[in-house]
């Protein structure tokens, strides 16, 4: 994010962002809300996060303005420690529920300096802490007197004193342990409650009692060091291509472009690849691999688990390129990877793979795809389908003998549209093989990294129910409409569910 708010700079979200005042109190760092005059009620918390996993040191002022793309910020609160540092987690207020149900979905994929961010809706605050109760006060008693003082609450929480603490003063001198939960509703009947009380105080039961806010649940699991941050975020394991998309739309990476190479049918094999780039860091990877579709029921869905399983492996974007061979009982061997500007050379590749001259096609098309514009990439793409012909098809390169792509529509075998309106954009392109054409590899390269055995399980083929069966991608799936469901017609116009790139725009 280094240079996210440069990038963004004179936009809307960053004055947003840098008109929004901060405030440095006890425990927290607030930026916002902006004071004006005869302003409306304060959103609700159920347009608050809560956010944790934030890096000790990160740019404030990128992550603003990267919430400020999504929606209004009302108020961000970061949580800091008795020397003025970041204690991981932090509380942002959207004005509306809309977009922070929106900010919901995209913080679930976001990497920050390798770390993926925590986040949940705020549990708002609604419970009072008061200390300071005489121990010697039975608990139906304490229940009884607050009960009366708020008449709003909803339940009343108070503890038996400690084997200890009867040991050393008796039953007698000690029925409670001295302080009470007072748990309401909501967040706005426990405000009224405590702004009752202020300045959080309240003699009661013969004593003045200390009144102030119980920690939320959610910041008593940010300190617990042991708590576990890598479960799974509530998506099945056939929610690849969607997650694919969100993990590009959230971390600012280009839309992603899957390119269908070859396929031999009579040896139950389909060669493909996916490009994902980073547009700040330009930072790339290409992910090629030889499929045995033998037991594959959507070759797509598959190659969007071998990128998301990469990105989460790597907390990011894979820093590689990657050549893989899947086996038919899906298990994916990491066979090799080197860096960006490596060349490729036959070496023992010719002896891993079943047509080494597929793979080099993929990778010499892909990179080409890797240098050309986006913008230009995508306006070629939605143009590739204004025509009569059987097959949609579009030229990036007029003499580059991996120039000449088919198009395949964008709502590609009905992938799982994104919630909250998010953009859904997604880039299908099938090589147009041309026959006597060799790749322009190197007899000698020097491989970034070879891995001895590394292999991948993936889960994404226990589809029930599956209704179409996608294993091979060519031209003749696509003049048969074996690549689409049999309500989707190649020839009509689509309906765009997106027109720009995610850095124009993240919503349709």
């Amino acid at each position: 994010m280094d240079s996210y708010s440069e990038y963004y700079k004179g936009s809307a979200a960053y004055r947003a962002a840098t008109s929004m005042p901060i405030i440095l109190e006890n425990g927290r760092k607030v930026f916002g809300p902006r004071r004006v005059a005869n302003e409306v009620p304060p959103p609700t918390h159920k347009c608050e996060l809560f956010v944790a996993r934030i890096p000790p040191q990160f740019d404030e002022l990128s992550f603003l303005v990267w919430l400020h793309r999504i929606g209004q910020v009302y108020e961000f609160r970061l949580m800091m420690n008795a020397y003025n540092e970041s204690r991981g987690y932090a509380y942002i207020r959207f004005t509306t529920e809309d977009e922070a149900l929106a900010a919901l979905e995209m913080l679930k994929y976001r990497y920050i300096t390798g770390e993926r961010l925590l986040v949940s809706p705020s549990e708002g605050k609604s419970r009072l802490f008061l200390s300071g109760i005489p121990k010697n006060i039975p608990i139906s008693t304490l229940e009884e007197s607050f009960k009366m003082y708020f008449p709003n609450m909803h339940t009343v929480a108070a503890y038996p004193p400690t084997g200890k603490e009867l040991l050393e003063k008796g039953h007698e001198k000690v029925r409670n342990r001295g302080f009470v939960f007072i748990e309401f509703a909501d967040h706005e009947n426990a405000l009224e409650a405590k702004k009752r009380l202020t300045p959080g105080t309240l003699l009661m039961l013969g004593a003045e009692l200390k009144v102030q806010w119980a920690k939320p649940k959610e910041e008593l699991r940010a300190e617990d060091r042991t708590m576990r941050y890598d479960e799974p975020m509530g998506s099945s394991a056939n929610d690849d291509c969607r997650k694919l998309r969100l993990y590009c739309l959230a971390n600012d990476w280009c839309i992603p472009v899957i390119l269908y190479g070859r396929s031999f049918r009579s040896k139950n094999l389909q060669y493909a690849g996916i490009l994902l780039e980073n547009i700040f860091s330009g930072v790339r990877s290409i992910i090629t691999a030889e499929v045995d579709v033998t037991f594959v029921l959507d070759i797509h869905l598959l190659l969007c688990e071998l990128a998301v399983r990469l990105i989460e492996r790597h907390s990011g974007m894979p820093p590689f390129n990657y050549i893989i061979r899947v086996y038919r009982d899906m298990k994916a061997e990491l066979v090799f990877l080197f860096q960006q500007n490596d060349a490729l050379a036959p070496g023992d590749l010719a002896t891993k793979f079943f047509s080494f001259k597929a793979i080099g096609e993929l990778i010499t098309a892909l990179q080409l795809l890797a240098a050309c514009n986006y913008k230009i990439l995508l306006k070629n793409y939605k143009s590739a389908f204004l025509t009569r012909n059987r097959v949609a098809s579009l030229c990036l390169v007029a003499n580059h003998p991996f120039g000449k792509f088919y198009a395949i529509l964008p709502k590609f075998r009905s992938n799982p549209k994104l919630s909250n309106n998010l953009n859904d954009m997604e880039i299908n392109l099938l090589l147009m093989i041309q026959e006597n054409v060799k790749c322009n590899v190197r007899e000698k390269c020097t491989f970034g990294a070879v891995f001895k055995t590394d292999i991948i399980i993936l889960k994404s083929q226990i589809i029930p129910n599956i209704r179409y069966v996608l294993r091979y991608v060519d031209i003749e799936a696509l003049i048969s409409k074996e690549c689409y469901h049999a309500q989707q017609y190649i020839n009509s116009n689509p309906v765009w569910i997106a027109g720009k790139t995610y850095q124009d725009d993240i919503y349709n």
